[in-house]
C-alpha cells in the first residue's frame, strides 16, 4: 500500500525536532505533527515591552552539553554567559547557620546510593530523608532541592528514581552557564526550518491505529499513514492518545506511572543592573521550599531576574491567585536586591502547571515505586509505535540537551529498523503544512 511517510513524529519539541532531522539525514521520509501553533514543546518565548524575545520555558545550557551546544553554534545563535561562577546565596529568615550544599552530606549519600538496591524498594524521598541522620537545616535544604528541580512533593517520588535521574546529569559546571540572547525558542525555530512542509502545526493527534505493516495516525482533520510512528511527547500526554488496539498491559502501566511537575516561572525585568555579583548566581530562601531566583540579565541595561516556584509551593501559591504570587515575588526580590535597586519595569508570569500539551514542568516524574522498567518499556514500544522524550534520555533528562539526545537515539533505532527491513523511503511523500 502507498504510505504518506516512513515515520510520523508526534510532537515538535526538541525531542521530536531532533528525531525528525536525524531521520531525514538517514534518508527516511517524515511527517511531524505538532499540537501547538509553534514548535519547542516546553521551550516557549514571549516579547517584553522593550522588544526583546525572552524565555518562558526551558532556557539554559552549558559547555558540558555537547549536542545542544553544537546546534547553537551551527545556527550561529548568540549566547549570553550568566554570572554562574559564584556560590548560590540563601536568604535566611532565621538566626540559624545555613549549611553550604557541598558540606551537606545528604547530597553525597544520595549520589552514592544504588537505585537497584533492594533496601530502597518502596521508599519515597520523604521516607529516605526521615531515616537520615542530619540536622533539620540540612534536610530542609535537600528538600528544597527536590521541590525546586523535580517539582513534586517528596512523598510521591520514589527515592530510587531521584538517584537514577540525578546521576544522569553529568555536568561538571553549572547547567545555568548560558542562555540564548534571542531565547531558546530561536533554536527550535532553526531546527524546524529545516523540516519545511513536512511539519504541520496546530495538529493534535487523537489516536493511533497499529496494523501489521503500517500505522494510521488520526488528527482532527486528517489521517496519516506511515510505516512507524514515534510519539515524542511527555509520558503523561502520550497516554492521552488513544491506541487501537489498546497497548499491552505492561506498556500501558509504564505510561501510567508518571506525573507532571508543577512549576511557575516569572521574569522580572529591570531598567539596569545595580545589584552585586554575589546575588546573581542563584538565590533561595530558607523559609520556603522550592523557590529559586537567578540573574538573566543580557547586559547592564537589559537586566532581569527569573524566579522559579516549584513543587508544593507552586500549588499552594497558585491556589492563592496570581496577584498574591506577583506581590510576594516583588517583595522578596526587593528585600534581597536592596533599596538601591529600581522597581521592575515588568513582571511576567508563566504557569506551567497542568499545561495542556506539556503536562507541566520541568518534566514528568515517575511516581510508581515499582516502575523500574518504565523507561525501557517506552523506548521499546509495541509493534510500529515507539516513544521518546527528554524524560527517557540517558543524559541530562529534563534539559534541552536530554531532549535532543533522546530524539536522536530513537531516530537511530527506527532508521536501523527500516534499513533492516529494506523499506525506507520507497513509497513516501510529504504532506503540506
Amino acid at each position: 500500500m502507498r504510505r504518506d511517510a516512513d515515520v510520523v513524529v508526534v510532537g515538535a519539541g526538541f525531542t521530536g525536532l531532533a528525531a525528525a532531522r536525524a531521520l531525514v539525514d538517514r534518508g527516511v521520509s517524515v511527517i511531524v505533527l505538532e499540537a501547538r501553533a509553534e514548535v519547542g514543546g516546553r521551550v516557549r518565548s514571549f516579547m517584553t515591552s522593550d522588544g526583546v524575545r525572552r524565555d518562558a520555558g526551558g532556557q539554559f545550557l552549558c559547555d558540558d552539553m555537547p549536542e545542544v551546544m553544537a546546534l547553537v553554534r551551527a545556527a550561529r545563535l548568540e549566547m549570553v554567559e550568566t554570572r554562574w561562577r559564584g556560590a548560590a546565596k540563601t536568604v535566611s529568615t532565621t538566626a540559624s547557620r545555613r549549611v553550604p550544599e557541598h558540606e551537606n552530606t545528604l547530597f553525597a549519600r544520595m549520589s552514592s546510593a544504588d537505585p537497584a538496591d533492594p533496601a530502597l524498594a518502596g521508599l519515597s524521598i520523604a521516607d529516605w530523608l526521615d531515616a537520615q541522620e542530619a540536622t533539620d537545616e540540612a534536610k530542609r535544604q535537600f528538600l528544597s532541592m527536590v521541590h525546586g528541580l523535580w517539582c513534586l512533593p517528596a512523598e510521591v517520588i520514589p527515592f530510587w528514581y531521584l538517584v537514577d535521574s540525578d546521576r544522569r546529569n553529568t555536568a561538571e559546571i553549572s547547567e545555568l552557564q548560558y542562555f540564548l540572547k534571542d531565547s531558546a525558542a530561536a533554536l527550535a525555530d532553526s531546527m524546524a526550518d529545516d523540516l519545511g512542509p513536512s511539519l504541520s502545526l496546530a495538529t493534535p493527534v487523537s489516536s493511533i491505529r497499529r496494523e501489521a505493516d503500517h500505522v494510521v495516525v488520526t488528527t482532527d482533520d486528517r489521517q496519516v499513514t506511515a510505516r512507524h510512528v514515534l510519539v515524542a511527547v511527555p509520558p503523561v500526554r502520550a497516554r492521552e492518545i488513544v491506541q487501537h488496539p489498546p497497548l499491552p498491559a505492561p506498556l500501558a502501566h509504564a505510561l501510567g506511572g508518571w506525573r507532571s511537575g508543577a512549576v511557575i516561572k516569572i521574569l522580572l525585568r529591570y531598567p539596569r543592573r545595580t545589584w552585586p555579583p554575589a546575588v546573581s548566581s542563584g538565590l533561595s530562601w530558607d523559609d520556603v521550599s522550592g523557590l529559586y531566583a537567578f540573574d538573566v540579565s543580557q547586559d547592564e541595561t537589559h537586566a532581569g531576574f527569573v524566579v522559579f516556584i516549584g513543587g508544593p509551593l507552586a500549588l499552594d501559591w497558585r491556589a492563592r491567585g496570581e496577584a498574591f504570587i506577583v506581590q510576594t515575588v516583588r517583595e522578596r526580590m526587593a528585600a534581597v536586591l536592596g533599596p538601591q535597586a529600581p522597581e521592575p519595569l515588568e513582571l511576567i508570569l508563566h504557569d506551567w502547571t497542568d499545561d495542556r500539551w506539556s503536562g507541566g514542568g520541568y518534566s514528568d516524574v515517575i511516581v510508581d515505586p515499582e516502575a523500574h522498567d518504565a523507561e525501557a518499556l517506552l523506548q521499546a514500544g509495541v509493534g510500529r509505535v515507539t516513544f521518546a522524550s527528554s524524560e527517557l534520555s540517558p543524559s541530562f533528562p529534563t534539559y534541552i540537551e536530554g531532549a535532543i539526545v533522546a530524539g536522536r537515539l530513537a531516530a537511530a533505532r527506527l532508521a536501523d529498523r527500516l534499513v533492516a527491513d529494506g523499506t525506507a523511503h520507497n513509497d513516501a511523500m510529504a504532506l503540506p503544512r
